[in-house]
């Protein structure tokens, strides 16, 4: 899949969750794919890009800022370039849901 249709489709998802949230770009030192499309790239629409060792090749994370949690949960979204299969992560629990993490 490409590179740059994940991560718009990553972004989207985290824009249904939390619409106010901000978001990092977090990809591997070569991208499976479109290894170009990461050189010269501080933002995309309102993401933060970076690239990263921890983060497998293969994959891109979409990582939310600490204060993004308000009322809901703290959520990650995990893309997997080679098949464009999308995971949400819950990293911890918002106050709204009764829990804490």
């Amino acid at each position: 899949m490409q590179l740059q249709l994940l991560i718009d489709r990553m972004i989207d998802q985290a824009h249904e969750v939390d619409p106010g949230g901000t978001y990092s770009i977090l990809v591997g030192n070569a991208p499976a794919t479109e290894l170009e499309w990461v050189r010269g790239k501080k933002v995309y629409r309102w993401c933060q890009v970076v690239q990263t060792r921890v983060v497998p090749n293969y994959a891109v994370v979409l990582a939310p800022s600490p204060d993004n949690l308000r009322n809901s949960d703290l959520v990650e979204f995990h893309g997997r370039i080679l098949d464009g299969d999308v995971t949400r992560h819950t990293i911890r629990r918002g106050v709204g849901t009764g829990h804490l993490a």
